[in-house]
C-alpha cells in the first residue's frame, strides 16, 4: 500500500513548481524579449501617464482601446522599480507565476488529488505558450490568472456551498473583464456551464440558486464601473472586436476551427512575438497527455468535472476561431489553464491503469522523465532557439527603441525622425519625455534653422541622409546603428552650419501670413512629373492645410493631380516651426490620352473640410489669381 504524501511533502512540491515557474519567467528577463514592441510600449506609456497623474481612466481609448488592469499594475511597478522594459515585463512574469499557483488550488479542489494538482500546475509552469506570454509586457496574461481564481472559487462554492466562495467567484469573474478582450467569452463559459448543469441535474438549481444569485450580484457590482462606461460608449466597446471580426464568413470559421484544433500538435501561431513561429502549443509528450485527457473527458462526459474541462477548452478557444490570424495564441490565452488541467487528467488516467506496484513505479518514472523532457524542450526552444532569432530585432522594435534612446541623449532642442512617426509608442518610451518632430523622408525633408539631430531609419529611408549631407556642409554622422545581421539600420546625423537651399526656380509667394513658397525643382521622368517644393515657415499655424498640385491645360482643365497634406501627410502644417524649410515632393502622372499642347502646374493650399483656398500673394505682395501659384509651361508630349 502506497502511503499518501504528507502536507509538508505537498508544500515542498508546490514550492518547487512555483520556483520552476518563476525561473522560466524571470531568467534573463532583462534580455529576452529584447527591445520593446509597440503594444508593450503602449502599456508602458499609459502607465507612465497614470503614474504622473496625467490621466487615470476606467478604460483606455487609444490603440484600439484597452482594459485598465495591466496598465494600472504596471504603473505601480514603475513606482517601485523605475521605468524600464524589465519592470514592465516583471508584472506579466508575476501574473504568470501566480497563475501557476492558482491552478494548483483549482486542480486540488477539482480533482480532489494532490497528484493531479501537481501535474496540472507543473504543466502550466513549463508550457511554452504560457511562459512566452508571461514575459511580454502586455495584458493577455492577466486573463488566465483571474479566470483560474474565478473557476477555483466557483467550483469550491458548488461543492461546499460557502457564501464566501460564491462572493469571491463573483469578484474574480468580474475582474476578468478588466483584463483583455478575450474575457468577453468568460460570461459565456460560466452561463454555458451552469445552464448545462441545470438541464442535466434537476437538483442543481434548487440547491445552488441562492449562492449563484449572490455570486452574480457581486459580479455585476464589481463590473459596474467599467460596464456603465462601456454602455455609454458602445462605439469604444466594439472598436477592437469589430476590427478583427469584420471579414468572418462561414468558410473562414470552418478553416479557423481546423487550424485551432491543429495548433496543439501540428502547427501553432506564426507570430514570433507569440510563439516560436509554427511551434505547436504542446510538445510531443504533453500532447500525448492532452489527447488522452480529451478522450477521457469525452468518455466521462456524464461527470461534471469532465464537462467543465471540455467547455472551458472549447469556449475559450472561440476568440481565435472567430477572429483573424488563427491560431492566435494571444486571443486563446484563456484556454491555457484548461489545457494544463486536461493534460494532468490524461496523465493521471494513464498512471492509474498500473495496478501492480512495479508497474506503478515504472509509470511514475516514465512520467517524470517525460515531464523533464517537456521542461527542457520549453527551456531550449525559448532561450536557445527563439532567443537566437535575428528576426526578433524587428519583431520587438529593437532598432526603434535604440534609435529613440540615442536621440534622447543628444544635446540641443531640435530632434527629428524619419520615416517613423514620433508618436509611435516605442519611440515615445525611448525618448523618455523629450520631444521630436517626425516626417517621411521619402517624400519630404525638414531643414531646421538651428543645429539639429536627425534620427533616420536608413534601411527604410535611404535618401534623407544623402540630402542632409548635401545641404549641411558642416554636418556629421554621429553614429550608425546596425541590425542583428550586421546591416546598417539607422543613422544619427547632426545638421550644423548654414544650410544650402537652392531651388531651380525662385517664386517667393506667400500663403496666408505664415508660409512662404520659396521655389521649386521640376524633373520629367517618362510620363511622370516630379515636383519638389520648398516651403518656408514664417510663423506657427494651427490650421491643418492640404496642398493641391494640378496639371492643367490652356483651358484650365485638370489632367492630373496630387493633393495631400505636406510630406504626404507625414508633416502637416500644425507641426511646422518658425524658420523651418520643408522640401515637399509631389508626383503627377500624365494620362496617356492627354492631347498635345502646352500645360501648366498650379499649386496652393486649402482647408480640406471647406475646400476654401488659402490666400496667396506674390513676392511684391499683390494677390494672385484664384489663390494659386502657376508654374512655367510644359509642352506635351
Amino acid at each position: 500500500m502506497i502511503q499518501k504524501p504528507s502536507r509538508w511533502f505537498e508544500l515542498g512540491t508546490f514550492t518547487v513548481i512555483v520556483l520552476l515557474a518563476a525561473f522560466l519567467r524571470v531568467y534573463r528577463l532583462d534580455q529576452l524579449p529584447p527591445g520593446l514592441h509597440y503594444d508593450e510600449a503602449f502599456n508602458a506609456t499609459m502607465a507612465q501617464r497614470v503614474l504622473a497623474g496625467i490621466e487615470r481612466p476606467i478604460f483606455f481609448t487609444e490603440d484600439l482601446t484597452e482594459e485598465p488592469m495591466a496598465i494600472y499594475i504596471t504603473s505601480l511597478s514603475f513606482a517601485l522599480f523605475g521605468t524600464s522594459p524589465w519592470s514592465l515585463r516583471l508584472v506579466s512574469a508575476m501574473a504568470g507565476m501566480l497563475t501557476v499557483a492558482a491552478l494548483y488550488f483549482l486542480a486540488r479542489v477539482l480533482f480532489q488529488s494532490r497528484r493531479g494538482a501537481a501535474l496540472a500546475s507543473f504543466t502550466l509552469a513549463i508550457l511554452y505558450w504560457h511562459v512566452n506570454f508571461s514575459r511580454l509586457g502586455m495584458e493577455p496574461i492577466f486573463l488566465p490568472l483571474l479566470l483560474t481564481l474565478a473557476m477555483a472559487f466557483l467550483w469550491r462554492a458548488l461543492n461546499r456551498r460557502g457564501t464566501r466562495d460564491y462572493v469571491l467567484a463573483g469578484v474574480f469573474l468580474a475582474a476578468t473583464q478588466y483584463t483583455y478582450k478575450a474575457a468577453l467569452f468568460v460570461p459565456i463559459l460560466i452561463a454555458a456551464f451552469i445552464g448545462l448543469e441545470i438541464l442535466l441535474d434537476r437538483k442543481f438549481w434548487r440547491q445552488q440558486w441562492r449562492g449563484l444569485m449572490l455570486g452574480a450580484i457581486v459580479a455585476v457590482l464589481f463590473f459596474a464601473p467599467l460596464g456603465l462606461y462601456l454602455a455609454t460608449h458602445p462605439e469604444q466597446f466594439w472598436e477592437r472586436p469589430g476590427s478583427v471580426t469584420a471579414t468572418m464568413t462561414s468558410e473562414t470559421i470552418v478553416d479557423h476551427t481546423i487550424k485551432v484544433a491543429g495548433m496543439f500538435w501540428v502547427h501553432g501561431d506564426d507570430n514570433p512575438r507569440s510563439n516560436l513561429p509554427g511551434r505547436p502549443a504542446l510538445d510531443p509528450f504533453l500532447a500525448m497527455g492532452f489527447v488522452v485527457g480529451v478522450i477521457v473527458s469525452v468518455t466521462q462526459i456524464r461527470k461534471t468535472r469532465a464537462r467543465f474541462l471540455l467547455l472551458w477548452l472549447v469556449v475559450m478557444s472561440l476568440p481565435s476561431v472567430l477572429t483573424d490570424f488563427a491560431p492566435h495564441f494571444g486571443r486563446n490565452i484563456g484556454a491555457t489553464p484548461a489545457i494544463a488541467l486536461i493534460v494532468a487528467y490524461g496523465f493521471v488516467f494513464i498512471v492509474d491503469q498500473a495496478r501492480h506496484k512495479i508497474f506503478l513505479t515504472t509509470g511514475y518514472c516514465l512520467l517524470a522523465m517525460g515531464l523533464a523532457f517537456s521542461a527542457f524542450t520549453t527551456l531550449n526552444d525559448y532561450f536557445n532557439i527563439w532567443g537566437a532569432r535575428t528576426g526578433l530585432f524587428d519583431s520587438f522594435d529593437v532598432g526603434l527603441l535604440t534609435l529613440a534612446q540615442k536621440l534622447r541623449d543628444q544635446p540641443g532642442d531640435a530632434l527629428y525622425l524619419s520615416p517613423i512617426d514620433a508618436h509611435h509608442y516605442t519611440i515615445q518610451f525611448g525618448l523618455a519625455g523629450r520631444t521630436a518632430a517626425s516626417f517621411d523622408g521619402r517624400s519630404a525633408l525638414v531643414i531646421s534653422p538651428k543645429p539639429a539631430t536627425y534620427g533616420i531609419v536608413t534601411r527604410d529611408d535611404p535618401q534623407s541622409l544623402t540630402r542632409l549631407q548635401t545641404i549641411f556642409e558642416r554636418g556629421r554622422i554621429i553614429e550608425t546603428i546596425d541590425d542583428w545581421t550586421g546591416k546598417p539600420y539607422a543613422t544619427l546625423y547632426r545638421g550644423e552650419g548654414t544650410p544650402r537651399v537652392a531651388p531651380q526656380q525662385i517664386v517667393g509667394a506667400q500663403l496666408g501670413d505664415t508660409i512662404e513658397l520659396i521655389g521649386y525643382d521640376m524633373v520629367r521622368e517618362g510620363n511622370t512629373i516630379v515636383l519638389k517644393v520648398y516651403w518656408h515657415c514664417l510663423a506657427p499655424t494651427r490650421d491643418d492645410w492640404t496642398v493641391f498640385v494640378h496639371l492643367i491645360d490652356a483651358q484650365a482643365r485638370m489632367w492630373a493631380q496630387d493633393d495631400a497634406r505636406p510630406g504626404h501627410h507625414s508633416y502637416p502644417t500644425p507641426r511646422w516651426q518658425p524658420g523651418e524649410i520643408i522640401l515637399d515632393e509631389y508626383r503627377l502622372t500624365i494620362p496617356a490620352d492627354a492631347p498635345r499642347g502646352d500645360y501648366q502646374i498650379e499649386i496652393g493650399m486649402y482647408h480640406l473640410e471647406t475646400g476654401a483656398r488659402v490666400r496667396v500673394r506674390d513676392a511684391s505682395g499683390a494677390p494672385m489669381e484664384s489663390n494659386r501659384v502657376v508654374f512655367e509651361r510644359i509642352p506635351l508630349p
